[in-house]
C-alpha cells in the first residue's frame, strides 16, 4: 500500500527521468511534475491498491503532469507573449516530447523517447554532476543535491544546515537559475566527469560530515545524511569505469573508504545522556563490521 512509497528516492528519480527528457532548463517543472505524482499516489493507491510496476506507474503519471504543465506555459506566452520573460525558454522539441511520451500517439515514438533502457542509476548520477556544476556556489551545490538527488524538501535542508526555510529556497531558486542560464545539458561524458568530480566528492563529503558531526538540529548525528553520502559515492564507484581516469577512481574509492570506515561507529557515538562519546569511551560491540569491511575493500581499491 502507501508504505511502498519512497518519497525521497521516488520524487528524485522521476525529477532525474523527466530531467533527461525535457533537458535542465525545465527542471522546476520535473520537480512539480514528481510532486504531483506523489500526490496522485498518496489520494489512489490506499484505496485502489499498489499498482503491480509502481515506479512505471509514478514516471508516468509525472510526464503526463509534465506535459500538462508544458502546455499551459505555452498557452500563457500565446496569451501574454510577456510571460515569457518569467518562463524558462520553450523549446518546440521539449513540448512535443512531453505530447509523445503523454498521449496514445505512435506507440513505437512514445517508446523511443520513453528510453526506459537508460538505467536509473545513470540518470540519478548524471543529476548529481548537474547539481554539482562548478558555475554554482559551493553551498548551492549542496543545498541543490539534496533537493533533487537525495529527494530532501526544503525545510529538512534548512534544518539540516541551520537555516531559514525562505534562505534555502532562494538558493535553490538562484541555483536553477543559474543552470538555466548557461543552458547547461544533461548528458555526462567523461570530459564532464573528469571537470566535476573534485566539484561532487567535495559536495559528498560535506554532505557526509554534516550527519557524522550536525551542526544543526536536535540530533548529534544525522545517519539519514551520512547514508545519502555513501549512496551517491556507490554511484560514482559503479561508474568510474566508464568515466574515471586511474587518479579520478583512487579518489572515489578512498572517500568511500573513510565514509564507511567513520559510519561504522555512529551507533556508538552517542552515549546514553545524549552526549558525543571520543573513540576511547566507545562500545565497539556496536561498531558495524560489514560497515568497516566495505571501507577495507574501499582502502584496497583506491591503493591499488
Amino acid at each position: 500500500m502507501i508504505d511502498d512509497l519512497n518519497f525521497q528516492h521516488d520524487f528524485a528519480h522521476i525529477v532525474a527521468t523527466l530531467t533527461r527528457i525535457l533537458g535542465p532548463r525545465h527542471l522546476s517543472l520535473a520537480e512539480e511534475a514528481a510532486q504531483d505524482a506523489l500526490v496522485k499516489a498518496l489520494q489512489l493507491w490506499p484505496h485502489q491498491g499498489t499498482p503491480a510496476n509502481a515506479s512505471a506507474w509514478l514516471i508516468q503519471v509525472a510526464k503526463n503532469r509534465a506535459l500538462d504543465l508544458l502546455r499551459r506555459q505555452q498557452r500563457l506566452i500565446e496569451l501574454e507573449p510577456s510571460t515569457g520573460d518569467r518562463l524558462p525558454a520553450m523549446q518546440p522539441e521539449a513540448v512535443a516530447t512531453a505530447a509523445m511520451i503523454a498521449g496514445p500517439g505512435d506507440p513505437s515514438a512514445a517508446a523511443r523517447l520513453r528510453n526506459e533502457t537508460t538505467p536509473p542509476d545513470d540518470d540519478q548520477l548524471a543529476m548529481m554532476f548537474l547539481a554539482c556544476h562548478p558555475i554554482l556556489p559551493r553551498e548551492a551545490r549542496v543545498a541543490l543535491t539534496l533537493k533533487i538527488v537525495c529527494g530532501f524538501g526544503v525545510g529538512e535542508i534548512a534544518h539540516a544546515f541551520l537555516a531559514r526555510d525562505d534562505a534555502i529556497a532562494q538558493r535553490l531558486v538562484r541555483a536553477k537559475r543559474q543552470l538555466r542560464d548557461a543552458d547547461v545539458g544533461f548528458e555526462l561524458t567523461s570530459a564532464d566527469y573528469a571537470e566535476r568530480l573534485d566539484s561532487v566528492l567535495d559536495v559528498l563529503y560535506l554532505l557526509f560530515n554534516e550527519g557524522y558531526a550536525a551542526h544543526a538540529g536536535d540530533r548529534l548525528v544525522r545517519s539519514d545524511l551520512c547514508r545519502e553520502a555513501i549512496r551517491l559515492g556507490d554511484l560514482l564507484a559503479e561508474a568510474g569505469a566508464r568515466f574515471c581516469t586511474v587518479n579520478g577512481a583512487a579518489a572515489v574509492h578512498a572517500l568511500l573508504a573513510l565514509m564507511h570506515l567513520q559510519a561504522a561507529r555512529l551507533p556508538a557515538r552517542v552515549g546514553d545522556d545524549d552526549v558525543l562519546l571520543r573513540l576511547a569511551d566507545q562500545d565497539r560491540s556496536l561498531w558495524d563490521a560489514s560497515s568497516i569491511a566495505r571501507g577495507l575493500q574501499h582502502l584496497d581499491a583506491a591503493a591499488s
